[in-house]
């Protein structure tokens, strides 16, 4: 999955605090787009995790990263 953040598709990504679970940042320009990637991930292959998809429009946000919102 690396080559997502080479691509800068990827912004961040990480396990949850009770470790059930993770989220990564997409920088997408649809919902679907960020679903087809997904689709290359190995625990979405391997049927091992399940995946919800939520399309967030920042209305505000820190100077340093206007260019990737």
């Amino acid at each position: 999955m690396d080559h997502y953040y080479e691509q800068k598709k990827f912004l961040a990504s990480g396990r949850r605090e009770n470790r059930v679970g993770g989220v990564i940042l997409v920088l997408s320009s649809s919902i679907q787009e960020a679903e087809e990637i997904m689709k290359n991930d190995p625990f979405y292959i391997h049927d091992v995790a399940d995946y919800d998809f939520m399309w967030f429009e920042p209305s505000k946000s820190l100077e340093e990263i206007k260019e990737f919102v």
